[in-house]
C-alpha cells in the first residue's frame, strides 16, 4: 500500500515523464542488486544454518562494494541512466544491498517478522518525505525522490544492523581457509540462484528500456504504473515464500516440503485470482483520477499483464521449494526459458502495440517460466498436482505454518 502511495505521489506531481525517469532509476538499482546478490540474498539464507554468520557477512559486504564500483564504470559507458543519476544509483544500490544481506541473515534464522519490519521502514520513510517535499516545500523534482531514497535506505540499514547484532553471535574474523570455503559456497549457491533472478528481471524490466528507446519516458511511466500495481498482487505469494523458504531450508523432510509447497501454491493462486479480478475491472477513468492526466492506458497494461501475473504465482511458490532444497538450477533454467520468449515477443509486439504489446509479451514469458517450473516439480515430486488441492484441514495447517517466530 505504501509503494502504491509512492507511485501515486510521483505520478501526480512529476507526470508520466517524471514517473518514467523514476522507473528507470529503480529498475537499474534492481539490476545492480541482482548482480550484488551473486554473493548474497537467498544463498545467505541457505547458508546461515550451516556456517557462522561472521564468516558470511564480510565477503558479502566486500562483494557489494566491488560490484557497485564496476557498475559505476559500466553505466558511465552506457546510455541507460542519465549521467547525473549514475553515482546516486550506485551508492543507493550499495546501501540497499547491505540491508538485504542483513535481512537475509535474519530470514535464515527465521526472524521473518524482523525482516519484514526492516523492509517496511523504507517505503514508510519515502512516503512521509515525499509528502513533505511535494505538499509543504513545493519541490516537485526527481531530486526530491533521490533524497528520500538516501534517507530511507540508510534508516533501513541502521535498523537491520541493530537487529543483526541482537540475534547473531559476536563478529569475529576467521582464518583464510574459512573465508575460502564460504566464498566458494556463496558463489556456488548464489550464482545459480541469481542467474534465475537476472533472467527474471530482464524478462520483467527489459521492456522499460525497450519502450524508452522505441517511444519515450512517458510510455515507461504509464507502463511502470500498470506493472507495479498488478505485480503488487505478488505481495501474497512473496510473503508466503519468506516463511516457506526458511522452513524448507531448515527441514530434511522432502515429502513434507513438497506437500507444504503445493498447499501454499493453491492458497496463493486463489487469493491472487480474486485480487486480479478486481483490478482488471477498474475503468480507465479510475487511473486518471488516481495518477493524473495521461495515465488512462494503465488499465490496458493491467489487463495484458494479469494472466501472466497469476501464472507466475506458481513459479514463485514452487521455485522457492527448489531454492530451499538447494536445486537453484531449476529456477535458472525456467527463468532463462521465460527470458527467451520475452526477448522474442518484445521484439515482435512492442514496436506494433506499444505498452499493451509489452504486457502481452511479459505474460507469455511468465507462462513459459511457470510451466517449466511445474514440469520439474511434477517430475520429482511424490505428490502430484492433481491430488494436491487442500482440504479444510490442510487450510488450517497452512495458517498454522505461516505463524512466525518473533
Amino acid at each position: 500500500m505504501l509503494n502504491l502511495l509512492i507511485t501515486i505521489l510521483i505520478s501526480q506531481f512529476l507526470g508520466p515523464e517524471g514517473k518514467g525517469e523514476q522507473g528507470i532509476i529503480i529498475a537499474t538499482i534492481a539490476y545492480i542488486l541482482v548482480f550484488v546478490n551473486l554473493m548474497g540474498g537467498s544463498a545467505i539464507v541457505y547458508l546461515v544454518p550451516r556456517f557462522p554468520v561472521s564468516v558470511i557477512i564480510l565477503p558479502a559486504y566486500l562483494w557489494t562494494v566491488l560490484t557497485s564500483i564496476l557498475f559505476y564504470g559500466f553505466l558511465q559507458l552506457s546510455t541507460l541512466v542519465s549521467e547525473g543519476m549514475i553515482i546516486h544509483v550506485c551508492i543507493l544500490s550499495a546501501i540497499s544491498a547491505f540491508t538485504t544481506i542483513n535481512s537475509s541473515v535474519l530470514i535464515g534464522k527465521e526472524k521473518i517478522a524482523i525482516s519484514n519490519l526492516v523492509n517496511f521502514i523504507q517505503p514508510l520513510i519515502i512516503t512521509l518525505l515525499l509528502i513533505v517535499f511535494f505538499f509543504y516545500l513545493g519541490k516537485n523534482t526527481i531530486e526530491s525522490y533521490i533524497i528520500s531514497l538516501y534517507i530511507s535506505f540508510s534508516a533501513g540499514f541502521i535498523v537491520s544492523l541493530i537487529y543483526l547484532k541482537r540475534f547473531t553471535d559476536k563478529f569475529e574474523l576467521a582464518d583464510i581457509s574459512s573465508y575460502k570455503t564460504i566464498i566458494s559456497n556463496l558463489f556456488r549457491y548464489g550464482l545459480l540462484n541469481q542467474l534465475a533472478h537476472i533472467f527474471q528481471l530482464l524478462s520483467f524490466r527489459m521492456s522499460y528500456y525497450w519502450l524508452e528507446q522505441t517511444y519515450s519516458s512517458a510510455e515507461v511511466g504509464i507502463y511502470s504504473n500498470g506493472t507495479s500495481l498488478v505485480e503488487s498482487i505478488w505481495l501474497i505469494s512473496r510473503s508466503i515464500c519468506l516463511v516457506q523458504y526458511a522452513r524448507i531450508a531448515n527441514s530434511a523432510d522432502l515429502e513434507y516440503s513438497q506437500k507444504l509447497t503445493l498447499q501454499l501454491n493453491w492458497a496463493s493462486l486463489i487469493i491472487s485470482f480474486i485480487g486480479l479480478l478486481f483490478m482488471v475491472m477498474l475503468p480507465s477513468r479510475f487511473f486518471i483520477f488516481l495518477y493524473g492526466e495521461g495515465f488512462g492506458e494503465v488499465s490496458s497494461v493491467i489487463r495484458a499483464l494479469a494472466p501472466g501475473v497469476l501464472f507466475f504465482n506458481t513459479a514463485l511458490i514452487i521455485g522457492h521449494y527448489f531454492s530451499g532444497i538447494g536445486k537453484y538450477y531449476v529456477n535458472t533454467i525456467s527463468s532463462f526459458a521465460g527470458l527467451l520468449f520475452a526477448v522474442l515477443f518484445f521484439r515482435l509486439l512492442i514496436p506494433v502495440y506499444g505498452i499493451t504489446g509489452a504486457g502481452w509479451a511479459t505474460t507469455i514469458s511468465h507462462l513459459i517460466t511457470s510451466l517449466t517450473v511445474v514440469w520439474f516439480f511434477n517430475r520429482e515430486s511424490k505428490i502430484k498436482l492433481k491430488n494436491s488441492f487442500p482440504s479444510m484441514t490442510d487450510i488450517k495447517l497452512i495458517f498454522s505454518t505461516l505463524r512466525v517466530k518473533k
